[in-house]
């Protein structure tokens, strides 16, 4: 079991984090490169815009992995959703993020559905990198739980890892003297 779960860090779980910082370090490279007054010309159309949105999905997943509520857990468990969560870790790794109770209306609304009420998503364009740092720091937290330490390396790891290859998606740019925004979050 314990192999399962640290494949799944391995594998599942980079894939989302490593993807979430490389999407919210290119977009923002693209709001302050290109943005007022610009830097440099945008690489392709409408590339900002991609970046937002995949770094939102990613930003979903892994609150999701991290927050979601027991209750909610174990009802999804019932009806087979077969999800990774922080359930499958640990009774109560559960973690909290204020900024995703904050966002998570319009975090939804922008990544899963087509809502009625669009408040909140002009709001939510310009916290990409925000949304990012917060799931490092839930990553962080869940890390330290106590029930946690025969993961908590391979966590580490895995976080280091992801911050490397934003690192490198945000080196295209240090010619224009930009830099990654998660650099200096190593622990």
């Amino acid at each position: 079991m314990i192999t399962a779960l640290r494949e799944s860090i391995e594998i599942d779980l980079l894939y989302e984090l490593e993807y979430l910082l490389c999407a919210a370090t290119e977009w923002e490279a693209q709001r302050v490169l290109v943005g007022e007054p610009p830097t440099m010309e945008e690489p392709c159309d409408h590339l900002k815009v991609y970046s937002m949105d995949s770094a939102f999905a990613h930003a979903r997943g892994l609150y999701e992995f991290f927050t979601t509520p027991e209750k909610t857990v174990l009802r999804n468990e019932e009806r087979n959703f077969n999800r990774l969560t922080w359930r499958d870790y640990s009774l109560n790794a559960v973690q909290e993020s204020k900024t995703y109770d904050r966002l998570r209306a319009a975090l939804h609304g922008r990544v899963m559905h087509v809502c009625k009420d669009r408040s909140g998503y002009g709001e939510i364009k310009c916290e990409v990198v925000t949304l990012a740092a917060d799931i490092l720091d839930v990553w962080d937290r869940f890390s330290k739980h106590p029930d946690l330490k025969d993961y908590a390396n391979v966590l580490d790891q895995t976080r280091k890892q992801a911050i490397k290859e934003a690192e490198n998606v945000a080196n295209q740019y240090a010619g224009h003297g930009f830099k990654c925004p998660f650099s200096n979050t190593h622990p």
